[in-house]
């Protein structure tokens, strides 16, 4: 914690050019914390997120270039489950996409505004709309939290979640094992035949 006391707003916007980029990075978790450290009063709250959105929205533009530029290549790179998700999403929400993506912490939705070819205008604007109230939100945490609390409270969410895809996970593999069992049950009908 001293470590990006020292870093001072530098640090902030370190760990935001790190997700912006599109690397796996958990931004939120950053502004949550420099909410903590910077105690904010309401309407700093709103200053920093508005900056940190416009810098997010900036920075984000390098994923976004770079999926126009080599929309082939990255294409070829991204998995099968992953574009069939973009293609989902663009058909049921279409440009609004790339906001919900920003609000759910996708990172690689970037990718998506190069490969729809969204406006460079629209594209900002949509990457502003879902950042900004994540900054609110985070940085309201912060400034009001026991970091401790907010911890434990991360992790109590994060066990729910696991807990819910290892339920839905092993539901789905008693679900494939139970529709091949007459398929296994008739193969060894005709073995014992």
């Amino acid at each position: 914690m001293n470590f990006l006391v020292g870093l001072g707003i530098w640090g902030l916007l370190l760990g935001v050019l790190i997700e912006a980029v599109s690397l796996p990075f958990p931004a939120a978790l950053f502004i949550l914390i420099y909410g903590y450290i910077l105690q904010p009063s309401p309407l700093e709250i709103l200053l920093y997120s508005l900056a940190v959105s416009v810098f997010y929205v900036m920075v984000s533009y390098i994923p976004y270039w770079l999926s126009i530029k080599y929309e082939d290549d990255i294409r070829r790179k991204l998995s099968k489950r992953k574009q069939e998700k973009f293609d989902r999403w663009t058909d049921k929400y279409g440009d609004w996409t790339i906001t919900l993506g920003r609000i759910l912490g996708m990172g690689y939705i970037a990718y998506l505004g190069g490969f729809c070819s969204i406006k460079p205008a629209r594209y900002g604007l949509l990457t502003f709309l879902g950042i900004l109230p994540i900054s609110i939100a985070m940085f309201y945490l912060g400034s009001i939290g026991n970091l401790d609390a907010l911890k434990e409270g991360f992790n109590n969410v994060q066990w729910i979640i696991n807990g819910l895809l290892l339920t839905v996970t092993v539901s789905y593999i008693l679900m494939k094992l139970l529709k091949r069992k007459p398929v296994l049950a008739k193969v060894k009908q005709k073995d014992n035949a």
